[in-house]
């Protein structure tokens, strides 16, 4: 478990519930962040057509999740960038997480935001 991770594990739970209305718990919040930084740093890389216009899309996304969790009383653009080092930290050691999320969870989650 990451610090971040432990940092999540270990709000209270009057916090936590505040996550799942959109996100329905801690892991599933994590997990969500975490394939934002993982989609725009491989849009970044990538450069696939119109992606520019990608990355306009996957960084408002990631602006509402800061500004949801800073809504909760927490520092959201820290807890946002903490779960992107997680990624980066994972991507420069060649390690790739199991992803416990389907893809229609994530994008209902996104549509959540």
């Amino acid at each position: 478990m990451t610090k971040i991770q432990e940092t999540l594990a270990a709000l209270p739970e009057e916090k936590k519930a505040l996550f799942v209305p959109v996100f329905g718990d801690m892991e599933m919040f994590y997990t969500t962040v975490y394939l934002i930084a993982r989609n725009e740093h491989v849009t970044e890389q990538e450069k696939p057509d119109r992606y520019e216009d990608r990355l306009q899309v996957i960084r408002r996304i990631r602006s509402k999740v800061e500004k949801l969790v800073s809504s909760f009383g927490l520092d959201g653009s820290e807890i946002v960038a903490d779960i992107a080092s997680d990624y980066f930290e994972d991507y420069v050691n060649y390690k790739e997480p199991d992803i416990r999320m389907t893809n229609e969870e994530f994008i209902r989650i996104i549509k959540k935001l």
